[in-house]
Formats: structure tokens, C-alpha cells, sequence
């Protein structure tokens, strides 16, 4: 499913209750956000901080790359223009490593092919720039549970 980026901002809760936790609490989630746009990286890293998860970005392919030498991420939200490189290249290489890390691929030009290969390498959702709030909160929602 193609996330809904015209959702209105609402209150979304991000964090995923594990059986061995007691009831209300909650694990954060390392979260990678990789664009090219400044703006993009602050807005993101600010929603989903204060959601309660870890976030990290990355500013192109190669920053993404070291950073998931670094760390270990729960999601990933990539766009698939970057300045250095290809966004698809980052759910290609989480597929090469075997990690069980959910990608969420982001765009502002939308195609057929981009669309069909990002679900064919199992991404777990495919969003259209500009975002609202509530509809990134509700895809990373989604991709969390999953």
C-alpha cells in the first residue's frame, strides 16, 4: 500500500510494546533518515524524536552507509534521489546484509518503476513528498508493526 501523505497531523503513537515489557511500556527505535534536504532531515528527525525513538540521518548514500556500520536501525526512511547516489541502492545493500531493518522509501517524483522496485525488494511503504506530520507518523507506524 502507498502511504497516504494528505492524512491530517494526528495523534499517532510510533512505539512498539514488546510481550516482555509491563503493560505502557515502550522500546524506542533507532530510526535512519536519509535526504539530500536539509529541511527534510530536521522536520523528520524532530517528529519522530519527539515520539520517543533515536534517530539519526544521513545527508547521502555514503553518510547513510557508514551510519549503518555504526548502529543498528529498527527503519529506515531513504529518498531515492540523493545527492551521491540512489535511495534503492540503501534497501538493495539491508537486503545484501540480511538485516531485519524496514525501509521506507520517499520521493517527490513518483514513478511506475520506482514504485513496483521498492515493493519487489520489500519495502514497507513508498511515500510521496511533500509529507504531512500524521501521514509519516502513521507509515512509520505501520512499518514498525509489521
Amino acid at each position: 500500500m502507498v502511504g497516504d501523505s494528505e492524512e491530517e497531523p494526528g495523534n499517532v503513537g510510533l512505539l512498539l510494546q514488546e510481550g516482555n515489557l509491563s503493560h505502557g511500556e515502550w522500546m524506542k527505535v533507532n530510526i535512519l533518515v536519509i535526504d539530500d534536504e536539509e529541511s527534510i532531515r530536521f522536520s523528520f528527525s524532530r517528529f519522530l524524536a519527539a515520539e520517543g525513538h533515536n534517530v539519526t540521518t544521513a545527508s547521502g548514500y555514503r553518510e547513510a552507509l557508514a551510519r549503518m556500520d555504526e548502529t543498528e536501525f529498527g527503519l529506515i526512511l531513504a529518498d531515492i534521489f540523493l545527492g551521491d547516489g540512489w535511495g534503492m541502492d540503501i534497501l538493495r545493500e539491508v537486503m545484501q546484509r540480511n538485516l531485519k531493518t524496514r525501509v521506507i522509501m520517499m520521493t517527490a517524483y513518483p514513478s511506475k518503476e520506482t514504485v513496483h522496485d521498492s515493493f519487489r525488494m520489500q519495502a514497507a511503504d513508498y511515500l510521496t513528498k511533500p509529507l504531512k506530520q500524521g501521514g509519516l507518523l502513521n507509515s512509520v507506524n505501520k512499518a514498525l508493526q509489521q
